[in-house]
């Protein structure tokens, strides 16, 4: 009797380590994974943008690099901050993440002025870009329309940008 007792308790050991074993081992193994695949950064943040006009057909610069600043929140707006000008609004817009890896897009919209101040019409820029591995950093792809004050393009133009994401350090 004493060995069936003792027969019995070493199953009953045996049983409740594999049960243990079958409810932990699934645990740590997701919890290393979820940690050796670390999530992608969003595009969400402060950016600093170096943006190339080009020819459209040639894909030459025209004229300087301009800067700008890009804040893109939680939601999918977006605020960009140019320096002052009174022949332009900062743009406002929105964006999105694509599909692919890294891919996200967005449009934004400005209003533009004559020297004397008047409304003259608005810019529509829409962009593509692709951050790189680090999430620090992102190239892209450009191309804008001006319009007049009833909404008709009267223009067009492409770029191309570099943007480093504003960090504290």
């Amino acid at each position: 009797m004493k060995r069936t007792t003792l027969r019995n308790m070493k199953c009953g050991i045996i049983m409740t380590v594999v049960i243990l074993m079958i409810s932990v081992v699934p645990v740590i193994a997701q919890s290393v994974t979820a940690q050796s695949e670390a999530p992608e950064r969003s595009l969400e943040g402060v950016w600093v943008t170096q943006v190339t006009r080009r020819n459209c057909e040639t894909g030459e610069p025209i004229g300087a690099t301009s800067q700008t600043q890009l804040t893109f929140a939680n939601g999918g707006t977006l605020l960009e901050t140019v320096g002052p000008s009174i022949l332009r609004s900062p743009g406002n817009g929105i964006w999105k993440r694509e599909h692919g890896r890294r891919k996200y897009s967005f449009a934004q919209r400005f209003m533009r002025f004559d020297a004397a101040g008047s409304f003259v019409g608005s810019g529509v820029v829409r962009v593509a870009l692709t951050l790189d591995e680090t999430g620090d950093h992102y190239t892209s792809t450009a191309t804008n329309d001006v319009l007049d004050v009833n909404g008709n393009v009267i223009g067009s133009g492409c770029a191309t940008s570099v943007s480093t994401r504003f960090s504290m350090e």
